[in-house]
């Protein structure tokens, strides 16, 4: 029941049902779930390890709007999983695993393309962009990646869904992309980290500048 209801509340708040600076009552949401408010309580604490709510005390929860700290720390954390994944899979650059990597790497690029000259818009590259990152970070077959990563998705998605609005960003995210698979492609590790690390301090400041304008 505790996953149910972590499941259900988790997808409202990635599918955009629920908004910021709203008050939501545990109470309210057991009573629409059909179970007990003890599932829903143990649900709402694990989102707010997670960095997604924040807890009300005797009233609920209201979504969690992320500080300057929280961009910093993801940025830290990416730099350091995404930068490894990219290093090592350089230096392995011939095995059939990389290879591998590498042709779906090829093909998120093919996409993001697609997605960049047709204006399908700032979501739907956004959802191509973590893709990518994805591939990446799943190459590396190490559990403590994924599970940290796929905490962040949602920050994640919302941080990149800013940045990809600002002028030329779109196009810039598509070259950079593009540099880390060459560099991949042609086995050199340190400029696969570069690349990686160009990556991600390019929308730094466009990030740090959306948790100054989310909280006026």
């Amino acid at each position: 029941l505790q996953q149910q209801a972590y499941d259900h509340i988790r997808k409202q708040i990635l599918d955009h049902q629920l908004t910021y600076n709203q008050i939501y009552s545990e109470s309210k949401l057991a009573l629409e779930m059909g179970i007990s408010r003890t599932p829903v309580r143990d649900a709402v604490h694990r989102l707010y390890q997670e960095g997604l709510v924040d807890i009300v005390p005797n009233k609920g929860f209201i979504l969690h709007k992320m500080t300057e700290q929280d961009v910093m720390e993801i940025y830290e954390v990416r730099s350091a999983i995404e930068g490894y994944c990219a290093r090592k899979a350089a230096s392995d650059h011939t095995s059939p695993s990389v290879v591998k990597l590498i042709s779906q790497l090829q093909s998120s690029l093919e996409k993001q393309k697609e997605i960049f000259e047709s204006g399908q818009g700032v979501e739907v590259f956004a959802d191509e962009d973590q893709y990518y990152h994805k591939i990446l970070v799943e190459y590396s077959k190490n559990s403590t990646f994924q599970n940290q990563f796929g905490r962040y998705m949602y920050q994640l998605k919302l941080l990149a869904c800013y940045s990809l609005r600002q002028p030329d960003r779109m196009f810039d995210t598509l070259a950079e992309h593009q540099k880390i698979c060459e560099a991949i492609m042609d086995g050199d590790p340190g400029r696969a980290y570069k690349s990686v690390m160009m990556h991600m301090e390019a929308p730094l400041n466009m990030n740090l500048k959306s948790v100054y304008e989310e909280s006026e």
